[in-house]
């Protein structure tokens, strides 16, 4: 029988990190806030030099040791220009539509060292000031703009304030908890997944337990550019377990309150025997779970397979809907996807 869930300490861990910003290539105080989250269980975490996240849990056995990754990094934005009007024009950080984005408010992360708000907007925002053909543009880096709350008006005005190219921009993370258990938030592609890390270990270090096998434990900071967890685990790791979220939508299998297991996503198939046994253990212990086709999405488990890691890889996660929007889940997703973390590690 598995432990049980603490699924409020879970929750409450998520909406930390959520609220923690870490657009691709700016994630070190998402790091920092999951190494010390992870400092009161059995696994000492150290940062590598690329920035992500890894430590070991010592299990029973050592002779086919086990990885599990989730990323931290996310969607978001830097300073691509800074107009003559003093706002500035984003490149992305990651795949996002832009209308997704459209009045979202942001925090702008200077290279001074200050910190700015201020909100995505189009170039036509005001539908008393332009003609419909214009407040209508099509939604793109060339027709959006950031607007700094600071006083500017200019080029030279906001390059005073410190801004300038290359400046991280973080979109807003809006997370809300529902009385009946969604959870509302930008993000939650990855970060669900890392609390369902951290449910599972809570859970089986709470119970006495420890894994069947050592279990490198790596937290990603470059999943949204695809090379992720290309590197950080032992020559003699036998199984990688990525948890990602799953996508719901229509004419998915997936939903917001089980745990998918992959079967295919636009690079291919996932080790078909690993597959099977996470389908075997999630039947077995009766937990609520899907499997499902992602014709549009990449894991980090393919990083590791591209980079030329020879385990099975396997992918796991909590339903979430609209993902790379304003995405949701539920806590009933979380907690199938730990339970199934945790089958797995004692398995």
């Amino acid at each position: 029988m598995l432990p049980k869930i603490n699924v409020d300490k879970m929750v409450e861990f998520l909406v930390g990190l959520l609220n923690t910003p870490s657009p691709t290539g700016d994630t070190d105080r998402a790091i920092a806030y999951v190494q010390e989250a992870f400092a009161d269980l059995p696994i000492p975490m150290t940062q590598a030099p690329k920035g992500f996240l890894v430590g070991t849990w010592p299990g029973e056995k050592s002779n086919a040791p086990r990885g599990l990754t989730a990323h931290v990094d996310t969607l978001g934005a830097m300073v691509r220009e800074i107009k003559k009007n003093g706002r500035l024009t984003m490149t992305q950080l990651g795949g996002w539509i832009w209308s997704s984005v459209e009045g979202e408010g942001v925090t702008i992360f200077a290279s001074n060292g200050q910190i700015y708000r201020g909100t995505i907007l189009p170039n036509a925002a005001s539908i008393h000031a332009a003609p419909r053909k214009i407040t209508g543009a099509i939604r793109d880096d060339a027709n959006m703009e950031v607007r700094i709350d600071a006083h500017t008006t200019s080029a030279k005005e906001t390059r005073a304030l410190g801004i300038r190219v290359g400046d991280v921009i973080a979109f807003d993370p809006r997370v809300e908890l529902s009385d009946n258990g969604f959870i509302r938030s930008r993000h939650l592609d990855d970060k669900a997944s890392v609390a369902a890390i951290y449910g599972a270990i809570l859970a089986l270090h709470e119970a006495g337990l420890q894994p069947k096998q050592d279990a490198i434990i790596h937290i990603s900071n470059y999943e949204e550019v695809g090379h992720g967890a290309a590197t950080g685990f032992p020559a003699n790791m036998a199984d990688l377990l990525s948890i990602d979220m799953a996508v719901v939508a229509p004419k998915q299998e997936s939903d917001e309150y089980s745990v998918t297991i992959c079967a295919k996503d636009s690079a291919g198939p996932y080790h078909m025997g690993f597959r099977r046994e996470l389908e075997a253990l999630a039947a077995a212990n009766n937990l609520r779970y899907a499997t499902d086709i992602y014709p549009y999405y990449g894991s980090d488990g393919e990083s590791y397979w591209r980079a030329g890691g020879n385990v099975r890889v396997g992918l796991i996660g909590p339903g979430v809907d609209a993902s790379h929007h304003y995405e949701r889940t539920h806590r009933d997703a979380l907690e199938n996807s730990a339970q199934l973390i945790a089958a797995y590690l004692l398995s």
